[in-house]
């Protein structure tokens, strides 16, 4: 009989559209709910009897309301509303406890920032478009995604992000006022409404207003941070006439406006957002390049100005795709960065690139390194020296040859954990490269703690250094300033004859760009090596 109501409950459990785990007191799963296995993407067998922490952070709590990110199979993180429940015996004792996972919390209010949450969002939309259809008036979705917020999480913690959280919807409220509604989509996304617009034009007021705020500094306790904002905006009636058109139309635009480099906006084009289907496509495509085999490097050459020697070469990620054919990096890097793809990518990448210089080795080529790109993910791992460590024991290289390209945001946050890593990576002996520098913070202070090798020039600086003269004294006051810290100079970019001879005078050591040669598909370096007759060359 007793059996016969377990099976009762567990049927009835089964019956509910959101997700559930029950688990006992050790953590350990004991019952799963198809919803949940629907909304993870796991089989049972891969949940039940497994630790729940294996798929989201358990609150300590019994009882408990909040948001979690849930893990997925993909390896996606989803946001999710989670309410916990102890579940007891006839004596009262806690034996169990149940999660329910919710995609919001229906009460209206988002729990973190007070503002509407998703739900109630959906029903002052709703209220708006009844309301400008019944009137014939216009009204604004904007849609708005922090730039970097995960760097910021993972850096200085989830306090500091939920902080971080905070201030921003004050900041939405104060520069939109009371006219307009401010609701958080969940995570670090927010929708706004802007009701009572004429025309497009005050959309725009109104949106780069928001972009003015956003570049003052936020202070989180006792840091201060600076935090941009990519905004996406959909018109009403002429980007779509129902919610979900709208706001996907404005989520659309806001990734273009990531796509153009961020900390700006753009206007919702229907005609464009046949893209977001696109960039699904090659995000489920992205997930099987590797055992596809369709990525590839490919290698430009850094050419010595003191010796006109090849010194090495960076090594750039190709995705040959079989459908769309060549997909420029800057349309699946950031895919792989928001879904965690950069990682084992980033891992191909450094074992491939390793086992290139072997393979130069072995075809009578030596001393010339290789300089990877690193990821913010990446440098962040626990284990990225261990796990670069394998790497170079794995392939038999020699370390001095491997170079290390990290960018100032990634260490910028956090500078005694950043020397911390670096150095571990430097007495492995590889080289360290600070990429794009002059971009993104550029303090001396910061400078002169990283134990780093070489700076490498924006291209921006070089792009219109034989016209601009800022950009002209920029390189030079670089370049002094890397030598008197006794480090190497890159210059990026480098075009055409004009170029290169201005950054001869601003005395860089190194030139990498389309004058003097484009990426080479790793195939053709050998014969290019051959022709140019500039490197080192010994017999094995």
């Amino acid at each position: 009989m007793a059996k016969d109501v377990e099976n009762f409950y567990k049927d009835a459990l089964q019956q509910f559209n959101d997700g559930i785990l029950i688990i006992d007191l050790a953590g350990t799963v004991q019952f799963v709910n198809s919803a949940f296995l629907q909304i993870s993407g796991y089989d049972e067998t891969e949940v039940l009897h497994k630790k729940a922490s294996n798929f989201f952070t358990q609150p300590t709590p019994c009882s408990w309301q909040g948001e979690i990110n849930l893990k997925r199979k993909n390896g996606s993180l989803l946001n999710h509303w989670l309410t916990t429940n102890p579940v007891e015996n006839d004596l009262g004792e806690t034996t169990h406890k149940m999660f329910l996972f919710s995609t919001f919390q229906k009460s209206g209010l988002d729990s973190l920032t007070k503002l509407p949450n998703r739900f109630l969002l959906q029903q002052e939309l709703q209220k708006t478009l009844t309301y400008s259809r019944q009137n014939e008036r216009i009204f604004a979705v904007l849609f708005l995604d922090l730039d970097r917020f995960k760097f910021v999480n993972d850096t200085l913690g989830h306090s500091y992000g939920d902080l971080l959280l905070q201030q921003v919807s004050q900041r939405l409220k104060s520069s939109l006022g009371n006219d307009h509604i401010v609701a958080r989509m969940g995570g670090d996304e927010f929708i706004c409404i802007l009701e009572g617009i004429e025309s497009e034009a005050d959309a725009e007021k109104l949106t780069k207003i928001i972009l003015e705020q956003f570049a003052l500094p936020f202070h989180l306790n006792e840091i201060e941070i600076h935090i941009t904002t990519s905004i996406g905006v959909s018109l009403y009636p002429y980007d779509g006439d129902e919610a979900e058109v709208l706001i996907s139309n404005a989520d659309s635009a806001m990734y273009r406006a990531k796509k153009k480099g961020r900390n700006q906006f753009e206007m919702a084009k229907v005609e464009v957002n046949a893209g977001a289907f696109e960039r699904l496509i090659i995000e489920n495509d992205l997930r099987k390049a590797i055992d596809n085999h369709q990525l590839s490097i490919s290698y430009q050459p850094q050419l010595d100005l003191k010796t006109n020697r090849i010194l090495g070469f960076e090594a750039l990620l190709r995705w040959n795709h079989p459908d769309f054919g060549m997909i420029p990096p800057s349309d699946f890097i950031p895919i792989a960065e928001e879904t965690g793809l950069i990682l084992p990518i980033g891992d191909w990448v450094l074992k491939n690139a390793c086992l290139q210089i072997k393979q130069w080795e072995r075809a009578g080529f030596y001393s010339l390194h290789v300089a990877v790109n690193l990821s913010a993910q990446q440098f962040l791992q626990k284990n990225i020296v261990e796990k670069i460590e394998a790497v170079i024991k794995e392939t038999k290289i020699d370390p001095s040859l491997l170079e290390l390209e990290i960018t100032e945001s990634m260490v910028i946050h956090d500078i005694d954990s950043a020397v911390s890593v670096l150095q571990q990576l430097k007495d492995l002996g590889v080289q360290i490269s600070i990429d794009d520098f002059g971009t993104g913070y550029s303090s001396l202070n910061y400078l002169k703690k990283l134990p780093v090798n070489t700076l490498k020039i924006d291209r921006s600086f070089i792009f219109d250094i034989d016209i601009n003269p800022s950009s002209k004294a920029l390189t030079t006051a670089i370049t002094t300033l890397a030598h008197d810290l006794n480090l190497n100079v890159v210059a990026e970019g480098v075009e055409t004859y004009k170029q290169l001879s201005y950054v001869k005078k601003s005395s860089c050591d190194a030139v990498q760009g389309f004058y003097f040669s484009k990426p080479l598909p790793s195939a053709n370096v050998i014969d290019f090596l051959n022709k140019t007759k500039k490197v080192v060359q010994k017999n094995a």
